[in-house]
């Protein structure tokens, strides 16, 4: 969390200033994501990512000007909403992987009201079946699905991943201990280079060398 200190008076947050604003060019869209949040919130719970998290994927896809994107777990659909506006920024397309059936019928009703729903598309199935068979190359991989199977993923996927290409992991602190043999392999392997970003509940950055 940033935070302001003054020199006189209580500390400012600027995640609390700011919560309720969502600076997208469309308020369709901005509306959606706040319906995600606050059902979630209903529910007792958050969406699959924090919102700075969401907006900070949105700014990296936008930065790096990716156009193939690909989304292993796509749960409630509201990464897919903030990776689907930076893609139509970059004139890309964003597929989106979902095993369960009622989170994919669930996000597949959300995404369809996405005022860029023509540039996701979204598979439903076992994941580790699916990635094979993938028509890639893809330029970002975010990757939010079962962590124990995570590396797994990647080793399917890392031929697939352009020169040049990123890999985002979520939850990379709040889930680190499942994610360890991940974290070591993007470290350690040459021709990636990776690092953590403590936003959200953590984004393990990983870029494959050209």
């Amino acid at each position: 969390m940033l935070t302001v200190l003054l020199t006189s008076g209580p500390k400012c947050s600027l995640h609390t200033f700011f919560q309720g604003k969502i600076v997208t060019m469309e308020p369709e869209l901005a509306d959606l994501l706040r319906a995600v949040e606050l059902q979630s919130r209903m529910h007792g719970g958050t969406p699959r990512i924090a919102r700075e998290a969401g907006q900070f994927l949105n700014i990296l896809v936008k930065a790096s000007n990716v156009k193939n994107l690909l989304e292993v777990g796509v749960v409630d659909g509201y990464a897919t909403l903030w990776l689907a506006e930076a893609a139509s920024v970059t004139g890309g397309c964003i597929t989106g992987i979902e095993d369960d059936v009622w989170q994919y019928d669930s996000a597949k009703d959300l995404l369809d009201r996405s005022p860029h729903a023509s540039r996701i598309r979204l598979l439903q199935g076992e994941i580790m079946e699916l990635l094979p068979v993938l028509e890639g190359p893809f330029d970002f991989v975010l990757l939010d699905a079962n962590k124990g199977e995570m590396l797994h993923y990647l080793h399917i996927l890392i031929e697939q991943i352009s020169s040049g290409g990123l890999i985002c992991c979520d939850k990379a602190m709040s889930h680190a201990p499942a994610l360890v043999d991940y974290l070591t392999f993007v470290h350690e392997r040459p021709g990636l280079e990776s690092v953590l970003v403590p936003i959200g509940e953590g984004i393990e950055v990983t870029y494959k060398s050209p």
